[in-house]
């Protein structure tokens, strides 16, 4: 009995955090639904105002419009979006690369300098700074 006092205490937090969550869930779904009702409202107002101003066909061409162009941005500003992040993403995959083909390198170079004696030593050494220069230097795209 003793041993099931912590698990149950595990599970009692785990369910209110739970049930709080579905409580906050909930109140945010309410809210959201009201305010989609008040933005339908609005729209249905703005069309009535621009059918007064113009007629009805006018009224719903310029709203349809409005509509698309605000969605046209917004699918705009979702592909840069996407395209920024597959960049990042390809950018952090080179550098992961990079990092792991240097690392593989460094410790070559040094089980070579490690297993070197006498006169290999140096020729050892010498690699290991070729291999780091190598590793170091070049393709460095992002000052283009």
């Amino acid at each position: 009995m003793a041993l099931t006092a912590p698990f149950a205490a595990v599970t009692g937090r785990a369910t209110s955090a739970v049930r709080s969550m579905g409580q906050s869930v909930a109140a945010y779904a309410i809210i959201s639904l009201i305010g989609l009702m008040g933005l339908g409202f609005l729209v249905a107002a703005l069309y009535i105002w621009l059918a007064q101003e113009t007629s009805a066909l006018g009224a719903a061409l310029l709203m349809g419009a409005g509509f698309v162009a605000i969605a046209g941005i917004a699918l705009a500003v979702v592909i840069a979006r996407n395209n920024r992040k597959k960049e990042e993403r390809r950018r952090n995959a080179a550098n992961t690369a990079m990092m792991a083909s240097t690392v593989s390198l460094a410790s070559a170079g040094l089980r070579l300098a490690s297993r070197a004696k006498g006169p290999l030593f140096w020729p050892a050494v010498a690699a290991i700074a070729i291999g780091w220069y190598f590793g170091t230097s070049g393709s460095d795209h992002d000052d283009d």
